[in-house]
């Protein structure tokens, strides 16, 4: 979808939100031509993970030019695709092999090296990137967990550099906290403190129109966005009253996909 717009992967500098228990998405990156993958985290998920399996399955996968897994195996994951065959179109493929063997040489050696890989945790601070280095940052379904939204689009948009890109698949629903995917909207916001407890994070329940806003007031262009929607949410009557007066649209986007760009 980036390359749709206008992204190329070759040499690109990358970074992503929250890359949860596996850095796979930023080692596809580098494996793709990226020369660069930072991920930025909460809490260190991903040392939980065997990164070494993780990244030796991936090169498996583009050795044999597998397709890319579809909606049938992975029902749950948007954007949906047009075509699930390998993007031949994207990859680099000049200097596969050493760009492997470089690639497996430094997650041997830790992913806080600091050379093509990259993983900061817990990150604090606009500062932890430099301003302007980055051509991509991603996230997929983090934002809705961001309790500083506006100051994080704002981090984004300082990390990219004229040109950049943002790609971020946001995820409106409840989340398992109600049988009703939009029953988080219907928690006042006493009873959401109690939810919450002492997680360090956990929902926002920001509507697509605010990330909009901030995505927009930051400076970013949104060149591309789609969204799911959800018919048979919990009518508006009984959600919380600081729920209740979002418009129509807000009430049944379920999901989004946002393709920013930093001018």
């Amino acid at each position: 979808m980036l390359s749709d717009h206008g992204f190329e992967i070759a040499e690109a500098q990358i970074g992503e939100l929250g890359p949860g228990d596996s850095v796979g998405i930023g080692l596809a990156a580098l494996l793709s031509g990226a020369s660069r993958y930072v991920g930025l985290d909460i809490v260190p998920f991903s040392m939980r993970s065997d990164i070494e399996v993780v990244y030796e399955e991936l090169v498996e996968l583009y050795s044999r030019r597998a397709s890319i897994p579809d909606h049938n195996e992975f029902p749950g994951v948007r954007p949906r695709l047009a075509s699930y065959k390998h993007p031949e179109h994207i990859v680099q493929w000049s200097g596969f092999e050493q760009r492997v063997d470089r690639i497996r040489t430094e997650i041997k050696s830790g992913l806080n090296a600091g050379g093509v890989v990259t993983y900061k945790v817990p990150w604090t601070s606009p500062a932890d990137i430099d301003s302007g280095s980055l051509d991509l940052v991603f996230s997929q379904a983090v934002l809705e967990h961001v309790d500083s939204l506006k100051e994080t689009y704002e981090a984004m948009f300082c990390w990219l550099k004229p040109g950049g890109y943002g790609s971020h698949v946001v995820d409106f629903s409840a989340h398992h906290l109600s049988p009703h995917w939009n029953g988080h909207w219907a928690y006042s916001e006493s009873e959401w403190r109690l939810v919450r407890g002492q997680r360090e994070f956990l929902l926002n329940r920001c509507p697509l129109s605010v990330h909009v806003r901030c995505a927009e007031q930051v400076g970013f262009d949104i060149i591309r966005l789609e969204k799911t929607y959800n018919e048979n949410g919990l009518p508006p009557v009984v959600l919380a009253q600081q729920f209740q007066t979002m418009n129509n649209e807000d009430l049944r986007i379920q999901g989004a996909v946002m393709i920013l760009r930093k001018p």
